[in-house]
């Protein structure tokens, strides 16, 4: 069993070899929601623990321009709120990056669309060399979904797209 997020997002990360270096948006569905991503990604699925929680993830992910973008998403386990996990999730999240600052809004969609919560934060990557991170959770039907972006830098550029439109099925 892998503990935490970050082990499958390295994992992940690791096996991304084929995607170029220029933002190529393209369409990509996973477990119900429909986003974009500047590359084509990789999958995986992995159980998880997120605080107490245990959890199979699905992800998807790719990197461009020094970035790294994932989607991943977990099923809520019964009797368990979500807001809970999400809560579980996040402090994971920015424990593992070592997040020295971070800032959280709720962000509206559409009237019908669940409201996203976008955390910004600053920390270090395993080899103590410095991230940036936009990482936004929304829960929907019984899941809930992780948007993700780690970079040096974080251009408006970099999330935009991923966050503008996210569509349900």
């Amino acid at each position: 069993m892998i503990t935490g997020w970050s082990m499958p997002i390295l994992a992940l990360a690791l096996a991304l070899v084929g995607c170029s270096p220029a933002l190529d948006w393209r369409s990509v569905e996973l477990e119900g929601l429909r986003t974009v991503l500047p590359c084509k990604p990789d999958r995986a699925a992995r159980d998880v623990v997120l605080g107490q929680f245990q959890v199979r993830m699905s992800m998807a992910g790719c990197e461009a321009q020094g970035a790294l973008f994932a989607i991943s998403q977990v099923t809520v386990p019964a009797g368990i709120d979500a807001a809970d996990l999400e809560q579980a999730w996040r402090s994971a999240a920015l424990a593992q990056m070592q997040a020295s600052q971070s800032e959280m809004l709720t962000i509206s969609q559409r009237p019908q669309s669940p409201p996203l919560r976008l955390t910004r934060a600053s920390g270090r990557h395993p080899d103590g060399s410095p991230v940036q991170a936009s990482l936004a959770w929304v829960a929907h039907k019984g899941s809930v979904f992780h948007l993700a972006v780690y970079a040096k830098a974080i251009p408006a550029a970099l999330t935009e797209p991923l966050l503008a439109d996210l569509q349900w099925r």
